[in-house]
């Protein structure tokens, strides 16, 4: 019964993965122009044709580099079969890993040690942001209330913050009970800085993250190993 259990889990997780990952690929990570391709190109190869065109080869170039610089993307060209065929036209710093590690995943051969670490770092990675995500938006409800938490989390104004030592410690609280925020988590800088600018004391903030974040995921990317974010 255990062993079904934990097969059970191990299906689920890779189904949630796939719907989380082909959301995000077909809705955040392809811009309005990159059209479904029938040939996986190099990026290298589209970067040249956008040149040709009178276009910018800075994100081309970012990606030619991701790509030359792993081992992992040696048969890239020829797993059109395997992966998901699409043209990652500009994907953004942030996405850039998760795109990495589903390429690797879709292309591994099944059983391999290769699909099992990619299938395990997507795993870490969803599950890191989730938890931001989640915690960040409970924050802000319990903060400002269910109705106006994502409102003023999100809201816009200029400067940024009023009290940059404010925003600075706010960031810090968080980890410190939610773990690191880490790359991904950076966009939620203005979240913590509307927090500042609406008044919320420090130790407000402390109360209100240790509540949300009783539990912190045991990923590399929400550990604080390597300090605070800011």
């Amino acid at each position: 019964m255990a062993s079904i259990r934990s097969k059970a889990v191990a299906l689920f997780s890779i189904a949630a993965i796939c719907v989380s990952l082909l959301s995000l690929l077909s809705f955040h990570l392809l811009p309005s122009y990159a059209r479904l391709d029938p040939v996986l190109r190099l990026p290298s190869e589209i970067s040249g044709r956008r040149l040709e065109a009178g276009g910018d080869d800075s994100v081309g170039t970012r990606w030619a580099i991701l790509i030359a610089g792993s081992s992992g993307y040696g048969n890239y060209r020829h797993q059109e079969d395997n992966c998901l065929p699409f043209k990652p036209s500009a994907v953004s710093q942030r996405d850039a890993e998760l795109v990495y590690y589903w390429l690797e995943f879709c292309k591994s051969p099944e059983g391999s040690s290769k699909k099992l670490d990619a299938q395990k770092e997507l795993i870490d990675i969803m599950t890191h942001r989730m938890h931001v995500d989640k915690s960040i938006n409970l924050i802000g409800k319990l903060l400002f209330g269910a109705e106006k938490g994502i409102e003023v989390l999100s809201a816009f104004r200029q400067p940024l913050v009023d009290d940059w030592a404010c925003l600075k410690s706010m960031v810090r609280i968080f980890e410190t009970h939610c773990g690191s925020l880490s790359e991904y988590g950076i966009k939620y800088t203005r979240s913590f800085a509307n927090i500042c600018n609406a008044g919320i004391s420090n130790e407000t903030m402390a109360k209100v993250s240790a509540e949300v974040c009783s539990q912190i995921p045991s990923t590399r990317r929400s550990s604080l190993h390597r300090g605070f974010s800011a």
